[in-house]
């Protein structure tokens, strides 16, 4: 897989971008895919782990890192939904503009807490995105707050967070927090990132209160109406995920207005199956690649419906 750096401006921080793709099964008018990471990611987690795939297949790829994240500028770490929302708006003006040159359309995609991250990214740059693939996300974050933690849970963590609130309001500073305290994992997926990708090159940061006031703000599914009408989308979900549970899938299936397909990987779960030669990541990935090629048409082309 070959690989060329580009660099994009996101309010004033420079973002590490790569385009990446296969010489000489880049096919003329495929589209563009750009990989969203999900919470806490890198660029060369899982955004290069769908681009190593879906290059083989003749389609050219992108995968960025946050601000705070990577070679990213940005503060270290810092995890506002709302900034790495305004960041994947601003990757998609840049890398539209080598689409059109291209004649490609121009897919967004996320993975995790990014499949719904693009569907508030899709309202500032509608017109730029020609379909839409979300993976394993989740779309109402106090719902899946609920599903994860149980009511009792979800009101301890809330009164957790007042208590926070008020020591910080009397003059207390603010204090490091552990992301999966505020954002927590089921044990298959923590056993995951525990044993990959805690592993891998530059993961691992903390967290804040301000985290936790971004978070339990997410309600992307919320914010589904007539401007989503014409833009397919793809809803790619492990079948048996315990971190987004698969009703989040099924939720943003109802409520979405336009072209939709809805994929669930049998037997999959959130994560631990992320891996290039895992059997179930080739199926995945796969029907990602098929829908791409059946459901994406040409620039010029109209759209044909999932």
């Amino acid at each position: 897989m070959h690989s060329e750096s580009v660099s994009i401006q996101s309010d004033g921080y420079k973002l590490d971008g790569s385009y990446y793709w296969e010489e000489g099964t880049l096919k003329e008018d495929s589209p563009v895919v750009i990989v969203c990471s999900g919470f806490t990611g890198l660029k060369h987690i899982h955004p290069e782990r769908f681009a190593r795939y879906l290059t083989r297949q003749g389609f050219l790829c992108v995968g960025f890192d946050y601000r705070g994240f990577g070679k990213s500028e940005g503060e270290r770490g810092k995890v506002l939904i709302e900034e790495q929302v305004r960041d994947i708006a601003n990757v998609v003006t840049r890398v539209r503009a080598r689409a059109e040159q291209e004649n490609r359309p121009l897919v967004l995609a996320g993975w995790g807490m990014a499949g719904g991250l693009i569907l508030d990214a899709y309202r500032l740059v509608e017109d730029l995105v020609d379909a839409l693939i979300s993976m394993n996300g989740f779309f109402d974050a106090v719902r899946v707050q609920k599903a994860l933690r149980g009511e009792l849970g979800w009101k301890q963590f809330r009164q957790f967070m007042n208590q926070e609130r008020l020591r910080i309001a009397q003059g207390g500073e603010q204090r490091k927090l552990d992301p999966f305290d505020i954002y927590p994992l089921d044990p298959i997926s923590k056993g995951y990132v525990d044993d990959v990708l805690f592993k891998t090159n530059g993961y691992g940061v903390m967290s804040d209160l301000d985290f936790a006031d971004s978070l339990i703000s997410f309600c992307p599914e919320a914010h589904i109406d007539q401007r989503f009408a014409k833009t397919p989308l793809l809803i790619a979900h492990g079948g048996e995920n315990d971190l987004h549970p698969v009703t989040e899938a099924h939720s943003l299936y109802a409520a979405y207005p336009g072209p939709k397909s809805l994929f669930l990987l049998p037997e999959g779960g959130h994560t631990e199956w992320m891996l290039d030669d895992n059997p179930k990541f080739q199926h995945f990935a796969a029907h990602i690649a098929g829908w791409l090629e059946t459901s994406v048409s040409p620039l010029n082309s109209p759209s044909v419906a999932a």
